[in-house]
């Protein structure tokens, strides 16, 4: 078990209540839909190989409430639930433990450990799946894809995915792109507050490295040839912006990297429909508080609460419900 801080991370909470966890997950882009864990299970089994010997382990990096531990409970003889955040872990159990049958349950084990460091307590070659959903930007690449590289066995895969800024799907009856304009506006206004209010270098390095990744789609997520095999990129929606937040939110300068090799695979699809939400004007809120771990009900200014009237107006009233459009990322990788 590490004992290491998680100092730049900007999604912490120590909150364990199962409400705020609840209404995490309504807020947020349900995996389960348009096929997405079979897609990459198939993906999986493409490439595991004929013959891997030993039981077959899953690890779901930055478990959170453990929502991806528990499909992967029922595709995996042993799941390692690893997250560094011990609140996170505590609700993950709770929740596993109402939603799982007792086989599932016992095949799920609970870890606090960095991504980074999964190499650390587990053998070399010992896993045939490594999935990091919604985690990414967060992490070192160098340091996770090197420990991912190391626990995976060759033929295993590695699964990232990652979604972002939700985005009012066009439809008739009302002006989208007005919509979105003032969204935009109130989430760099709440971000702003905690991007520039903090202090330490850490703090800025997490959110910088995190805004540049998700500013790049991922692109700038390096996968060396030597480990890696048949990388694939599938890119839902891309023309959206990925950061949950625009320039206006940073002081610091936001850079696009790209680091796709030219044998690398590139599916770009445009899917309005990916992961649908339909929502109103209380899910918009529900969904910004919840990507604020840290969220005060004094960080809604005056302005602030100017511009949700505003959107309410635009939207065609508080209980007007509209379709939610997203970009999504997700990374295939094998093990060389």
């Amino acid at each position: 078990m590490s004992a290491k801080k998680d100092t730049s991370n900007f999604f912490t909470t120590e909150i364990e209540r199962s409400q705020y966890w609840e209404d995490y997950l309504t807020a947020r882009p349900d995996y389960t839909q348009n096929d997405f864990y079979a897609s990459l299970l198939q993906y999986h089994r493409l490439h595991q190989g004929q013959s891997l010997p030993g039981k077959s382990i899953a690890h779901d990096v930055g478990t959170g409430p453990a929502q991806v531990a528990a499909v992967l409970s029922g595709h995996f003889d042993s799941i390692v639930a690893s997250d560094l955040n011990e609140s996170h872990l505590a609700i993950a159990q709770k929740r596993l433990a109402r939603s799982l049958d007792s086989v599932a349950l016992a095949r799920v084990h609970f870890e606090r450990l960095a991504a980074e460091d999964v190499h650390s307590t587990h053998e070399p070659g010992s896993a045939a799946f490594v999935a990091v959903g919604e985690a990414m930007p967060l992490l070192d690449h160098v340091k996770a894809l090197h420990s991912w590289a190391t626990v995976l066995r060759p033929g295993g895969t590695l699964a990232i995915w990652f979604y972002g800024r939700p985005h009012f799907a066009v439809r008739e009856g009302y002006d989208a792109a007005a919509c979105q304009r003032i969204y935009d506006k109130i989430a760099d206004a709440m971000f702003a507050k905690h991007i520039k209010n903090g202090s330490g270098p850490a703090h800025k390095a997490g959110w910088k490295r995190a805004t540049d990744c998700m500013s790049s789609f991922l692109d700038n997520v390096d996968l060396d040839p030597e480990q890696w095999t048949d990388v694939q990129r599938w890119k839902w929606n891309s023309d959206c912006e990925m950061s949950f937040y625009g320039p206006e939110a940073c002081d610091f300068p936001i850079e696009l990297v790209n680091r796709v090799r030219s044998e690398e695979r590139v599916d770009v699809k445009s899917e309005p429909n990916f992961w649908g939400k339909s929502w109103t004007m209380e899910d918009w809120k529900l969904f910004l508080k919840m990507n604020l771990p840290a969220f005060r009900p004094e960080d809604v200014t005056l302005d602030i609460e100017r511009s949700w009237a505003e959107l309410e107006k635009e939207m065609g009233g508080y209980g007007a419900r509209h379709a939610v459009r997203w970009p999504v990322i997700a990374i295939l990788a094998t093990k060389a």
